[in-house]
């Protein structure tokens, strides 16, 4: 029997976009520090990162791209290279879609080949139709005697899709298969890559090697977590998630027994922590504007939660949370809001704001006599909160980090211009009662975010007495409704409901929801963490009518 065995080399880098002199020496450094390897794999659009956007029609980008696999070709490389990148062959030059998503597979000083996207996205995140064009070739390329079949991320995801490109590899003699993608992370998803890589590679009863890209890009996190199956769909060997990771690994095609599946499953929660974390320490470091951060802490869960990430993320040294009480701040919430910062060892001011708020009420007296304290009074504060924290943050050089969750986010739960402010949003993307349950799990070991932060009934303080029950239902009631509205749409997320929910709470969510949009379009930049964030791969017009049944 023949050998048929391949030492690859898996590289999991972490992108620069658009920085392809900082890309290119990150794969020169991979490509020189395994020249014992047979193949060396990098990610999809690897070279330029992922997503460009209309960066890619600018022609600095498009000229460093063509610039730099020169370079790569002069290394003069022993091992064969997969490198994910952008093309632009001749014959789509009067083409709108004038570009291939492309992976080049250089040998020596030589592009051998080139494998172009068969199946391009166009849902969530992804705008490819916009700048790519289809390609429809199923080539294998050899490697040593073994014919590889490269795929480009979606050309893995193919259910939904007439061209099965997978199969189509493996009819044209592919003995193993080679994934390259930028997949971008939201909870669940490795098990998702999981399934598909597996049932093919049983199907088709070929190896795959996944490879994935890792980073945080503007609200986009990618994961990392690449891996390999054998040909029964067993997890053979798993990367690092959520960093960097260059390993070597020596696949067997002979091998004919099953093993030991070694998916090294993380829980949902912890994968979250490290998203966020990996999100907000690549944009603050990747930017290179700021000097540290800054978020208001009122002494509840959300702005808890969200220092800890800060904390985590850049170190404790570079956070600074700013506690504003007014008279209906308690005392528990100082206490708690100084007990965290204890906790995580970060900076912590008080900066009351009462006698600001009170010079406005006065001089709103003036011009409108005695009105009713109501909404407006509320937002006022958050207005005058929100303007102490960019003074700090333009005075120090320090990102302002908000705060608000996606259940308040949902419904319009926010004051424009006040808590809304910033210039990153951590827990954006994750509903009240999956904060809970994080906080929670964050505390398994020791206490870091005080137990009375979790337990105590939450309240924004802005009138006396107040608590979110006042204008919501329960979080595990309004979370259910907005899950399903998000996932399912309206008119469909009924089935998905508790039985119990009344028709007048339904419809005063969706309600709620729906007259939420104008605020939603103007929202900070948050990190996505599920499979539906509002965010760049929502898109809803914010003028519309709905008219609601049984409303």
């Amino acid at each position: 029997m023949k050998n048929r065995t391949l030492n690859i080399v898996l590289g999991q880098i972490n992108p620069f976009v658009a920085n392809i002199e900082y890309n290119l020496s990150k794969i020169i450094e991979i490509i020189k520090s395994n020249q014992n390897s047979d193949l060396i794999i990098f990610p999809e659009m690897a070279l330029t990162g992922y997503p460009l956007m209309d960066h890619i029609l600018d022609p600095l980008i498009r000229t460093r791209n063509r610039e730099a696999l020169k370079t790569i070709k002069h290394i003069n490389s022993k091992p064969t290279i997969i490198l994910g990148t952008f093309t632009e062959p001749p014959e789509l030059q009067e083409k709108i879609q004038r570009f291939y998503n492309s992976a080049i597979i250089i040998e020596g000083e030589r592009i051998v080949h080139i494998e172009n996207k068969r199946l391009l996205p166009n849902y969530d995140v992804f705008d490819e139709r916009r700048y790519f064009s289809f390609d429809n070739k199923f080539k294998p390329i050899e490697v040593k005697n073994i014919n590889i079949g490269i795929l480009i991320c979606e050309d893995l995801w193919d259910q939904n899709y007439e061209i099965k490109v997978a199969e189509q590899l493996v009819n044209n003699d592919a003995d193993a298969l080679v994934v390259i993608n930028a997949s971008p992370y939201h909870i669940s998803k490795f098990e998702r890559r999981k399934k598909i890589v597996s049932d093919k590679s049983k199907k088709y009863n070929v190896p795959i090697v996944y490879v994935n890209m890792v980073g945080g890009v503007d609200e986009i996190v990618y994961d990392g977590q690449s891996f390999i199956t054998n040909r029964f769909g067993q997890i053979i060997f798993k990367a690092s998630a959520f960093s960097e990771d260059f390993p070597a690994i020596r696949l067997d095609l002979n091998a004919k027994s099953q093993i030991q599946d070694t998916d090294n499953k993380l829980d949902w929660r912890e994968e979250v922590v490290e998203a966020l974390v990996l999100n907000l320490k690549d944009y603050f470091h990747k930017t290179a504007i700021f000097d540290g951060v800054v978020l208001g802490l009122s002494g509840g869960i959300d702005s808890a939660f969200t220092s800890y990430i800060c904390s985590k993320a850049l170190g404790p040294e570079k956070v600074t949370n700013i506690m504003m009480p007014t008279k209906f701040t308690s005392q528990e919430s100082l206490d708690l809001a100084r007990k965290l910062c204890e906790n995580l060892e970060s900076n912590y001011i008080i900066h009351p704001i009462d006698h600001i708020f009170e010079n406005f009420e006065s001089n709103l007296q003036k011009e409108l006599g005695n009105i009713p304290f109501d909404v407006a009074d509320e937002n006022l504060q958050a207005r005058i909160r929100a303007n102490i924290l960019m003074y700090y943050s333009n005075k120090f050089n320090w990102l302002l980090i908000s705060t608000g969750n996606k259940s308040e986010i949902g419904v319009g739960y926010c004051t424009l211009y006040g808590d809304t402010c910033g210039g990153k949003n951590v827990p954006g993307d994750l509903l009240k009662v999956q904060i809970y349950e994080i906080c929670e799990w964050i505390n398994r070991y020791e206490e870091i975010i005080p137990e009375k932060i979790i337990s105590r009934p939450p309240t924004a303080e802005l009138r006396e007495n107040q608590k979110d029950s006042d204008s919501l239902p329960p979080y595990k009631i309004l979370d259910q409704i907005l899950q399903a509205i998000i996932n399912y749409g309206i008119g469909n997320e009924e089935q998905y409901l508790d039985s119990k929910i009344e028709n007048s709470t339904l419809n005063k969510i969706r309600r709620l929801y729906l007259n939420a949009e104008f605020k939603r379009r103007q929202l900070v930049q948050s990190i996505k963490v599920s499979s539906s964030a509002f965010g760049i791969g929502r898109r809803y017009p914010v003028l519309k009518k709905i008219n609601l049944p049984n409303e």
